[in-house]
C-alpha cells in the first residue's frame, strides 16, 4: 500500500472514530439526532381538563421577521389603525407599559443572535400552544404553560440547560435545577419559577409544574385522556371547516372556573341593569349560565369565528329554555327573510322564538315608570294592561320576528302640499322633532288577523288619549297613507315618537309591518313580492350571500351589521347623547346662584330678588335664564369637541367593518356562533 493511500485510510478511520464519538457525546449530553418527532398534533399533550388553550399551526406565517407582525404593512394606512395608535387610550397603554421601548430591547437583542438566524426559526415556528389554569384568586396567579415544536437549535437550547455552565446561566443570575427530565429556572427577573422538558421535538415550559410534568405522561398514554382525544374537541374544534393555510387559531376556555377563582360573582349583562340594552341581554343570554367554550378564530381572511359552548343547565331560567328550546331556522329561510329588507341595512335581525316571551323579556327590562306608562296606555285602549297585550300578541303572532334598521334618509317630497293662500309647497306630514333617528322596523307572521285588526283600532281610537295628535292640536292622529301599489298603511301619529313623529302598520303577506317610517314600510313590501331590483334587497348583496353560506346550516338568532351604511346617524346620535351628558354634568344649584349675583350686580344695584317689585323680579328671572343659556352653550361648546373626538375614533373602528353576520344556535344545555366579518386586511370575497 502505497504512503498516500495510508494517510488517506488513516485519515478516514480518524474522522470516523471522531464522528462516531462525537455523535455519542452529542445523545450523551444533549440529544440524539435521529430521535423521531412527536407524531400527533400538540393537544394530545395537553389535559382536556385545562381552563385555557389558545393554538396555532403556523406561528412563522404570523410574522414578517420577529415581532413584526406579518399584516402590520398591509393595515399600517388603514385609518382605524392609525385612529387606534394615535388616540390617548394607546398613548397612555404605550406609556404605561413601555411598548415601544420593549419592542425596540427585543429587535436590538435579536438581531444579535449569530449566524443571521432569527428566532422563530430557532424554536421552529411551526406549531405552538399555551396552556393556563386558574389557580389563585387573580389574573396574575394564572399559571400556564407554553407547547412549541422546534427546530434543532431549539431541541438543542433546551438540552443545554442541562449544563448551565457550558452557556454561562450564571452570569445572567439565573439558577438551572434537574429533576429528571424537567428543568427548573429560577433567578434574574423571573417572577415565578419557570419549568421547561421537551418531548422530541416539542418544547413545554412554564410556570405550572403540573402541566410541564403530564405532557410526558400523555405522551406514554398515547395521548389518553388529553384534550385532543376529547369528545368536546372533536366536535367543536375538528369539525370546523378549517382554511388549508392552518393559520387559524384554537380556543378553549372554561368561564365557569374563572369566574370561581376570581370571584366574579355579579351578572353580566346585569338583568337589574338601568339601561335597556345590558337589562334584556342579562335576561336572554346570560353569560353567568355559560361554564365553556371551544372553537376556532381565524383572521386570516377577515374575522371567522366558530365557537361551541356548554351552558350550566341549572342557571338556564324559564324563560330562557322556553326560548332555547324553539324551532331554529336554516340558511335558506334567513335569506328568504332578508329578501325583505334593503340592501343598506345597518342592523337586520332574524330570530325565532315565543314571542310572548320575548315581549315579557323587553317589559321585565324597561324602567318601571316606563312600564306604568304602557300599562295606562292600554288600559286607555280598554285592557287591563300591558299583559293583555303581549298575551293578544303571543297568540296572533308565529314563532318568528325579524327587526331592520336602516339610515332615515328620505325626503319630505311626498308630505308637501301646495298652500291654496300662498301657493307655496308647506310641510304637512307627521310632527318631526328633528331628533336624530334610523328609520326601523318590526315584523312579526301572522296567525291571526282579526285579533290584530281589533288591536290596532282599539289604539287608533283611542287618539288623545293615548297622545296621538295631527300637526295642529284636535286634528286626528290616527288615519290611513297610501304606498306603492295602492296599499293602505295606518298611521299613528304622536310628537312623543322621536325623529319621525308616526308609527305606520300594515297587515301584508301574512305579516305584520310595523315601523316608525312609512317609507320603509313600503320598501318592504315591494321586496316582499319581488318588485325591488335583486340589488336593493340584502339577500341580494354578494358579500351577505357569502357569508351566509360560510356560515352555520341552523340557528335561533341570526344579525347582519353594517355600521358603513349607518354611521352619520350614529356620529349625530352620540352628539346629542354627548351634549345633554354634558348640559346633566353642570353643576347648576352651584353656577345659578353665581349668575344671579351677577345680573343683580350689573342691573339691579345689587339688590335681593326678593326686594325687587314683580314687573323686576320677571325681567330679573328673563335676564338669569339668558345668562343660564349663555353660561350652558359656553359649557357645551368647551367639552363638545372633546366627547365628539372619543364618538370620532368609535366611528373610525365601524367603519373597519364593512359587513358583519354572526348566527347563534340556542339550546337549554349549549350554544354554536359563528361570525364572518369583512376587516382592513379582508381576502378576497370579503
Amino acid at each position: 500500500m502505497s504512503r498516500k493511500k495510508r494517510v488517506l485510510r488513516a485519515g478516514c478511520i480518524t474522522l470516523f472514530v471522531i464522528a462516531f464519538v462525537g455523535y455519542f457525546a452529542f445523545s450523551t449530553f444533549f440529544f440524539s439526532p435521529h430521535e423521531g418527532r412527536f407524531r400527533g398534533p400538540i393537544a394530545g399533550l395537553i389535559p382536556r381538563d385545562v381552563d385555557v388553550y389558545l393554538a396555532r399551526a403556523d406561528l412563522q406565517a404570523a410574522f414578517d421577521g420577529f415581532p413584526k407582525l406579518a399584516i402590520q404593512d398591509d393595515v399600517a394606512d388603514n385609518p382605524a389603525v392609525k385612529t387606534f395608535f394615535s388616540s390617548p387610550t394607546w398613548d397612555e397603554f404605550n406609556k404605561k407599559n413601555n411598548v415601544d421601548k420593549t419592542l425596540a430591547d427585543i429587535e436590538e437583542q435579536l438581531s444579535q443572535i449569530p449566524l443571521g438566524l432569527d428566532i422563530l426559526g430557532i424554536i421552529g415556528g411551526k406549531e405552538v400552544a399555551l396552556a393556563a389554569e386558574f389557580t389563585g384568586s387573580k389574573a396574575e396567579d394564572t399559571e400556564w404553560a407554553v407547547y412549541a415544536r422546534a427546530s434543532f437549535l431549539g431541541k438543542l437550547a433546551v438540552s443545554s440547560l442541562k449544563h448551565p455552565g457550558l452557556i454561562g446561566l450564571e452570569k445572567q443570575g439565573l439558577t438551572a435545577a434537574q429533576d429528571g427530565d424537567v428543568i427548573t429556572l429560577t433567578g434574574a427577573k423571573l417572577k415565578a419559577p419557570i419549568h421547561v422538558t421537551r418531548i422530541r421535538d416539542v418544547i413545554v415550559a412554564g410556570t405550572s409544574r403540573s402541566l410541564v410534568d403530564r405532557a410526558p405522561a400523555l405522551e406514554l398514554a398515547r395521548s389518553e385522556d388529553s384534550l385532543f382525544m376529547g369528545a368536546p374537541y372533536a366536535d367543536s374544534i375538528q369539525r370546523v371547516e378549517r382554511n388549508e393555510k392552518k393559520r387559524d387559531i384554537e380556543v378553549q376556555f372554561n368561564v365557569r372556573k374563572m369566574r370561581e377563582a376570581w370571584n366574579l360573582s355579579k351578572p353580566w349583562p346585569d338583568p337589574a341593569s338601568e339601561q335597556f340594552g345590558s337589562a334584556f341581554m342579562g335576561r336572554l343570554l346570560p353569560m353567568m349560565a355559560v361554564r365553556r367554550v371551544l372553537g376556532v378564530i381565524d383572521f386570516d381572511e377577515g374575522l371567522s369565528l366558530d365557537l361551541a359552548g356548554e351552558f350550566s343547565s341549572e342557571m338556564i331560567k324559564g324563560e330562557q329554555a322556553a326560548v332555547y328550546r324553539a324551532k331554529g331556522f336554516n340558511k335558506e329561510e334567513l335569506s328568504k327573510v332578508a329578501q325583505l329588507a334593503p340592501a343598506d341595512a345597518t342592523i337586520f335581525v332574524y330570530v325565532r322564538g315565543p314571542v310572548g316571551t320575548f315581549l315579557r323579556m323587553v317589559l321585565e327590562s324597561m324602567e318601571p315608570a316606563a312600564r306604568d306608562n304602557l300599562d295606562a296606555v292600554c288600559q286607555k285602549a280598554r285592557y287591563s294592561g300591558v299583559d293583555e297585550v303581549v298575551n293578544i300578541l303571543d297568540d296572533a303572532l308565529l314563532d318568528r320576528l325579524a327587526f331592520i334598521a336602516r339610515p332615515n334618509d328620505w325626503g319630505d317630497e311626498d308630505d308637501m302640499q301646495i298652500d291654496p293662500d300662498t301657493g307655496e309647497k308647506v310641510y304637512v306630514g307627521p310632527p318631526k322633532d328633528g331628533e336624530p333617528v334610523f328609520a326601523w322596523s318590526i315584523i312579526g307572521w301572522i296567525q291571526n288577523e282579526s285579533a290584530l285588526e281589533e288591536m290596532r283600532d282599539r289604539f287608533g281610537n283611542a287618539g288623545p288619549m293615548i297622545g296621538l295628535q295631527g300637526r295642529n292640536p284636535g286634528d286626528n292622529g290616527f288615519f290611513k297613507n297610501r304606498i306603492g301599489g295602492g296599499l293602505a298603511v295606518h298611521e299613528f301619529w304622536s310628537q312623543l315618537i322621536p325623529g319621525t313623529g308616526h308609527i305606520a302598520q300594515i297587515n301584508y303577506d301574512k305579516k305584520l309591518i310595523i315601523s316608525n317610517r312609512y317609507k320603509l314600510v313600503d320598501v318592504i313590501t315591494r321586496n316582499a313580492v319581488g318588485q325591488g331590483a335583486a340589488n336593493s334587497r340584502l339577500n341580494g348583496r354578494t358579500d351577505f350571500q357569502f357569508k351566509l353560506g360560510d356560515s352555520s346550516p341552523t340557528a335561533s338568532v341570526a344579525m347582519w351589521f353594517n355600521p358603513a351604511t349607518g354611521k352619520d346617524i350614529i356620529r349625530s346620535q352620540a352628539a346629542v347623547i354627548a351634549e345633554n351628558r354634558i348640559k346633566d354634568s353642570i353643576d347648576y344649584r352651584t353656577e345659578r346662584p353665581k349668575i344671579e349675583r351677577q345680573v343683580s350686580n350689573t342691573g339691579f344695584g345689587g339688590r335681593n330678588r326678593n326686594t325687587l317689585t314683580a314687573d323686576e323680579a320677571l325681567n330679573f328671572d328673563k335676564l338669569v335664564d339668558e345668562e343660564m343659556g349663555i353660561f350652558r352653550q359656553r359649557v357645551v361648546e368647551e367639552n363638545l369637541p372633546r366627547e365628539l373626538a372619543d364618538v370620532d375614533r368609535m366611528i373610525t373602528y365601524l367603519e373597519a367593518l364593512t359587513g358583519a353576520l354572526s348566527m347563534v344556535r340556542l339550546d337549554p344545555k349549549s350554544f354554536d356562533i359563528t361570525i364572518r366579518a369583512s376587516t382592513p386586511y379582508a381576502g378576497p370575497g370579503q
